[in-house]
């Protein structure tokens, strides 16, 4: 297997602010130094923090939820959950024993998205509406705690 040196990067993993940084080339070429790279759906950081991979699946899951939302206008509760749970949840437990967040900035945009789905779920639009009643009612745990038990 050859590798291609245009897809390479090369990630100094450091809590250092300045990083030691070495040349390395592959086929004659010099490989890029990155500050985070994409590995196996995971974004890592040269820091070892998740802001990054956070905003990357919570950004995924809104845009996933936003077309349920546009395009399951009328549907029963159940269908709408039982998308909710085979298109969204995944994207943001995926991997998740890995990346499971400690900042409670990155735990509460990741729970707003669920905030989100119990809206859409619900068909309760309005700012007056509990959300913490809506989850409380469909019966789900907070992805905190899913977190924690996987």
């Amino acid at each position: 297997m050859s590798f291609h040196p245009d897809r390479c990067n090369i990630l100094s993993i450091t809590n250092n602010k300045q990083a030691i940084h070495h040349k390395y080339i592959l086929h004659q070429k010099e490989l890029q130094h990155v500050d985070k790279a994409k590995y196996l759906g995971i974004t890592i950081q040269s820091n070892l923090k998740w802001e990054s991979h956070i905003s990357n699946i919570c950004g995924k899951a809104n845009s996933t939820l936003g077309f349920l939302c546009r395009n399951l206008k009328i549907g029963s509760t159940s269908i709408k959950e039982q998308a909710y749970k085979t298109l969204v949840r995944p994207s943001l437990e995926y991997a998740c024993s890995v990346w499971d967040p400690y900042n409670k900035s990155d735990i509460s945009k990741i729970e707003m998205v669920q905030r989100r789905a119990a809206r859409f779920v619900t068909n309760k639009q309005r700012n007056t509406s509990s959300v913490g009643d809506m989850i409380q009612h469909l019966n789900w745990r907070s992805l905190e705690h899913r977190r924690k038990d996987m």
